[in-house]
């Protein structure tokens, strides 16, 4: 928990996890590990404590399948540790989403994401002082086993074109998102987009967000909600779910660029629009000015009507020397706050 904690940015003084120090026995032989909503963890006691109990009382190398099977009981660990990071979130809030098939989808897929680019690192932590370094070498040269082929896939592709529409890494998109909470991860994931492609031009109004968000999140979710039933099949192989996996994150992300482009162009499409007004309300103005004003902007822009004095000008020679200096005092400009 600990070594999960700190890469997530928290600090014995001050810890992100919401892990209440509790370790029980995971009661449903189908399951591995459970984070709960009370921040308790239990898991397997067959097949993640014993492989680990095991493993430190060696005295031989271990066998691939042991290293395999030891690689799959941190990797429980780990990931159920990455669940405990996430707040829940107010469910009630009017811009909040559900947790349905599509969040499951998304959020199962992204602590597995995480789990995977993080394990050897959570592995060189751990080990030493769980009395297991004599077995790094031998599980760190195992790959980790995907516990939810169907969600890993989607959840890698769509982080890394979040990045790639953001300028951020697919590492600071995976870890902003899983520290967001249940109930507002889908706005923050498109908030990214809409920050570097919309605001940061002069787009977008703020007061525009919530209506862009809904814009936006609805292709990822639709997407997304369709894993859950390719998941929990027993029909198909792993590798036919994470192909299904694959070709549902190209939908989300085709949909997301879609939509985005959709409304970037009625942006642009309106600021274009409202430029060519301004101009003809100005020009339309500047005709209806009196024949005075007609002469003073004629004056000012230097090209005064030949033959006509204009209205109150006197000649340079009576008005006497220009005085030298500033319109207006200058006093010394202060420092800004801090």
């Amino acid at each position: 928990m600990i070594a999960v904690d700190q890469r997530f940015g928290g600090t014995a003084a001050k810890p992100i996890t919401r892990w209440t120090g509790i370790l029980l026995e995971e009661p449903d032989p189908g399951f591995l590990g459970t984070a709960g909503d009370d921040g308790s963890i239990s898991v397997s006691v067959v097949n993640v404590l014993e492989p680990l109990r095991r493993a430190r009382d060696l005295d031989r190398p271990l066998t691939v399948g042991e290293a395999i099977e030891l690689r799959d009981a941190i990797g429980t660990l780990t990931h159920e540790a990455v669940h405990l990071m996430t707040e829940f979130g107010d469910a009630t809030a009017p811009d909040a989403y559900p947790y349905d098939s599509a969040a499951e989808a998304d959020n199962e897929g992204r602590t597995e994401y995480w789990t995977h680019l993080n394990l050897d690192d959570v592995i060189l932590d751990v080990f030493p002082d769980a009395g297991l370094d004599h077995v790094v070498d031998a599980v760190q040269s195992q790959t980790t086993i995907d516990a939810y082929p169907a969600y890993t896939p989607a959840v890698r592709a769509i982080d890394q074109a979040l990045a790639e529409r953001s300028g951020l890494t697919s590492e600071q998109v995976t870890q902003k998102l899983l520290l967001a909470d249940d109930a507002q991860r889908w706005n923050v994931a498109v908030d990214l987009v809409i920050d570097a492609r919309l605001v940061k031009p002069g787009l977008m109004p703020e007061r525009d967000r919530d209506d862009v968000r809904r814009e936006l999140v609805a292709p990822l979710r639709q997407a997304m909600s369709g894993l859950e039933a390719v998941e929990s099949s027993d029909l198909l192989e792993d590798d036919e779910k994470s192909l299904a996996s694959s070709e549902a994150a190209q939908h989300a992300i085709a949909g997301l660029d879609a939509a985005l482009d959709r409304v970037e162009r009625r942006y642009r499409t309106g600021l274009a629009q409202r430029s060519r007004q301004h101009a003809l309300d100005a020009e339309n103005q500047g005709a209806q000015l009196s024949p005075e004003l007609q002469q003073l902007r004629a004056v000012t822009g230097g090209s005064a009507p030949a033959g006509e004095a204009v209205k109150g000008q006197t000649d340079p020679a009576a008005r006497g020397p220009r005085t030298k200096g500033p319109r207006h005092r200058q006093g010394d400009r202060g420092l800004s706050g801090p």
